[in-house]
């Protein structure tokens, strides 16, 4: 092995649950998002909905359907389509308002 490692490091960084919480915000300093206990599994997540904003989506591994690389696409998936509904749904109520302005003229 190499002798005197100790000389050759040139950056040392130790993370901990505390770092993670300070530094990333991350409650309880989880890196993996919400923890997986049953009260934070599948439909008891944040949804993907904001409850405050219409037209404010959420997307990750600390909302529905859950955390791991394959739940977190399937969510940003789901999210894509839920958006691009949304931006249709808004163009067509815009096309209908436009048709009933000029029928009104």
């Amino acid at each position: 092995g190499m002798k005197n490692l100790k000389n050759h490091i040139i950056d040392e960084v130790v993370d901990t649950p505390a770092s993670y919480a300070r530094d990333y915000n991350l409650a309880a300093g989880t890196p993996f998002a919400l923890s997986h206990g049953f009260g934070q599994l599948s439909l008891t997540r944040p949804s993907q909905q904001s409850s405050d904003l219409d037209n404010l989506l959420f997307a990750g591994a600390s909302t529905r359907p859950g955390n791991g690389v394959p739940l977190v696409l399937l969510g940003t998936k789901q999210v894509a389509e839920k958006a691009l509904r949304k931006i249709q749904d808004q163009l067509k109520f815009e096309e209908k308002a436009r048709k009933l302005e000029d029928s009104s003229i």
